[in-house]
């Protein structure tokens, strides 16, 4: 009969608050991230069209520039590498939060430590979405083909590698957060 008590006390001491506060930051990052993605999209798309404009219709096969829009497939990776940096970002910034509300408290080096680690990690993800932007036009860049790929997000590319790192990121970013909660 005791043991089912510390059974059930241990289910029920989930800790809601945590998991909301992950679920709303997830959310924010996540609308942010769809908001960039759509503005960065529009943005290749215009530099695409102002080379199609400018040249005309005609494009002969060894052409640099690109002349069409961006196809789903291709937006479908760099849209999902805008997400994860932007939900990175607002977790950090709820971690900040905590820690900062901690240290008020109790005016501990420990945690003034992990703020002046947080922040700079803050603004490290506020470069990487400036370099997701510069690779979704990376698709307009006059480039041979084989550099083309390789900063882009084909497979082994700098895009590829930047959402692959940034997941990894946002996963340890939300679990920490989680814990500093409890």
């Amino acid at each position: 009969m005791n043991d089912n008590l510390i059974k059930e006390e241990k289910i029920s001491t989930l800790n809601k608050k945590a998991i909301q506060l992950l679920i709303v930051l997830i959310i924010g990052g996540t609308v942010l991230g769809l908001i960039l993605s759509n503005i960065f999209v529009t943005e290749a798309n215009d530099r695409i069209q102002h080379f199609a404009d400018e040249f005309g219709t005609y494009v002969p096969p060894d052409f640099p520039f690109r002349v069409t829009p961006l196809t789903p497939s291709e937006i479908f990776l760099p849209t999902l590498g805008v997400i994860v940096v932007c939900i990175s970002m607002f977790l950090l910034i709820g971690l900040i939060a905590v820690y900062f509300r901690v240290f008020v408290k109790t005016k501990s080096k420990y945690i003034a430590g992990l703020l002046f680690f947080l922040v700079p990690l803050f603004i490290q993800s506020i470069f990487s979405v400036n370099t997701l932007r510069s690779l979704f036009v990376s698709s307009a860049i006059p480039f041979g083909h084989g550099i083309r790929e390789s900063i882009g997000f084909e497979l082994g590319g700098l895009g590829q590698i930047l959402v692959i790192v940034s997941l990894f990121e946002s996963i340890g970013l939300g679990i920490l957060l989680y814990l500093s909660n409890e």
